[in-house]
């Protein structure tokens, strides 16, 4: 089916090496719907399937610390509150993971993978979808869903506790909202766009990126008469409305600190301004940005991205512009962004470049041939995670990330399904059980969610105390045994308690205890004695 009906300022369909006219007003093409309904369908079985059935290290399992311990109303000391670094709260997530569970049909570790597999599902759907209205062609449309729904990034946060499954989702629905304003100029598509970008903005910050392009457009529309002058403050009183969940955040931080300025701080950027405002070493940032693109579209079909591009930027149209707008917003804010985890902040990107794809797939759909074939190379990376551990492997790949027990580096890192992946809790079951009474363990960022799982939330083990991220200590001494650079022994031995550290890493211990103490293993955990000595009293 080929619309008709299109205005001067209508997007088009791009379909070979044509524009087709636009859709009629208040109409996407036929089928549209059931589209959506069966690629998120397909995505969420393919997720579900492939899922983490339980706990996850690192940000993951923080997250789902975080949804066992969510309480109403929000108050100081709860993980409402995070003063200093209110940007990684994300409320929307932890909400909507939390509702999951309260059915209590399983885990709370399990609710949150769960809801990163639903909202990701969402996010592939919608590419697929905004790929059809963009093309007309539902081969396109698979195209485009299949290489997002199967990016290394994108399956890797579908299947485990990760707030990005929401930032996509958001992004691409907000992408759909500005192709139904620009195909109808029906005003209630941009107050929902800016009511999505609120909501976005309760999940994740880099929403933020997204709600400046949209901004101007609408600004820009508004001054040429092609919006009313009333959709200005609506969108703003919905996107206030929309983004409810932070105001608390932040209100519940403020409450507590009474610092309007670092309240703000906090807000936007806490802690990382420094890397939000990078813009050093970036050859080699950029360098190894192209390489995360091409673990995340592991197939040729990453080279229709280029002719996707072209395609949208001669039709000059709003929506097409904004799209590619949006793209390179995305690309240079995680290209030059220098963290540890740079990888994950390219999931907004991954949503336009899929989109791309799927539209410079579509101007090849004119070989009927090509069908197949385009369809058989969005699907290569299944093949392609699946030997590349191995080969990784025997090329001696060395990861910068350390090795934990029951975490190969090779299949945890590359492969990004997890289903059956139980690591995280046997790790963290045999850590405890291990300690004797009164001893004290501290972890570091990337074990210490597991151990407070299982330890805080689940009541093992609890003569022992756990020190690291997430840890909730009255005690002022043991709460302050990480970040100590005073000697501690003296105080342990008086308490008659004994020292325990996850790994002999020294990035991974305090520094005290390179400082005083030797390390010597003790079972899949360290001890840590004092210099000189045999160990405490």
């Amino acid at each position: 089916m080929e619309p008709a009906g299109a205005g001067p300022e209508s997007p088009g369909i791009v379909s070979g090496n044509q524009t087709h006219p636009e859709v009629p007003p208040d109409r996407a093409p036929r089928g549209s719907a059931w589209l959506w309904l069966a690629a998120f369908a397909g995505a969420l079985v393919l997720y579900v399937t492939t899922l983490a059935p339980d706990l996850v290290w690192q940000d993951g399992g923080e997250y789902q610390l975080n949804v066992a311990r969510l309480t109403w109303p929000p108050a100081q000391g709860t993980v409402w509150s995070r003063p200093g670094t209110a940007v990684r709260v994300h409320p929307w997530f932890l909400v909507t993971a939390r509702a999951l569970w309260w059915p209590r049909f399983w885990t709370y570790a399990y609710a949150a993978n769960l809801c990163s597999a639903a909202s990701m599902a969402v996010a592939a759907a919608n590419v697929a979808l905004l790929v059809f209205l963009l093309t007309g062609r539902r081969v396109a449309a698979v195209v485009g869903g299949l290489v997002f729904a199967l990016g290394h990034t994108v399956w890797t946060f579908g299947v485990m506790s990760e707030v990005l499954g929401w930032t996509a989702a958001f992004l691409s629905a907000e992408c759909l909202c500005a192709w139904a304003w620009a195909t109808t100029r029906r005003p209630r598509w941009l107050l929902l766009l800016f009511l999505l970008n609120g909501a976005a903005i309760s999940n994740h910050m880099m929403a933020a990126l997204s709600l400046a392009v949209f901004a101007v457009w609408v600004f820009v529309d508004v001054v040429r008469g092609r919006a009313p002058w009333w959709v200005l403050p609506s969108a703003a009183g919905l996107w206030v409305a929309g983004a409810a969940l932070y105001w608390i955040v932040l209100a519940t931080e403020y409450a507590g600190t009474r610092d309007l300025a670092g309240t703000l701080i906090s807000a936007t950027v806490g802690r990382y301004g420094g890397q939000a405002a990078n813009v050093r070493g970036l050859p080699g940032l950029f360098g190894r940005s192209l390489l995360y693109i091409a673990l995340n579209h592991p197939t040729p079909l990453v080279l229709a991205a280029v002719g996707g591009a072209v395609a949208l930027w001669r039709r000059r149209d709003a929506v097409s512009r904004v799209i590619l707008i949006l793209a390179a917003v995305y690309f240079l804010w995680a290209a030059r962004y220098k963290v540890p985890d740079q990888f994950s902040f390219f999931v907004p990107f991954y949503v336009l470049s899929s989109v791309l794809i799927g539209v410079g797939a579509g101007c090849l759909l004119s070989r009927k041939r090509l069908k197949a074939v385009l369809v058989l190379l969005a699907l290569l990376p299944v093949g392609v995670y699946a030997v590349l551990p191995s080969v990784a492997e025997a090329v001696g790949f060395q990861f910068q990330s350390r090795v934990l027990p029951y975490r190969d580096p090779y299949t945890y890192f590359v492969q990004p399904w997890k289903r059956g992946y139980e690591g995280a809790r046997r790790f963290a079951e045999e850590a405890l059980d291990s300690l004797p009474p009164k001893a004290v363990l501290m972890a570091d960022s990337t074990s210490s969610a597991p151990l407070q799982c299982v330890w805080q939330v689940e009541g093992r083990r609890p003569d022992v105390v756990v020190v690291g991220l997430g840890a909730d200590i009255t005690d002022p001494f043991l709460g302050g045994l990480w970040g100590t650079k005073e000697d501690p022994w003296p105080q342990l031995n008086a308490e008659g308690r004994l020292a325990f550290v996850v790994s002999d890493v020294r990035a991974y211990i305090p520094r005290w205890v390179s400082q005083y103490a030797r390390l010597k293993p003790f079972g899949i955990i360290y001890e840590a004695e004092p210099r000189g000595s045999e160990g405490p009293g």
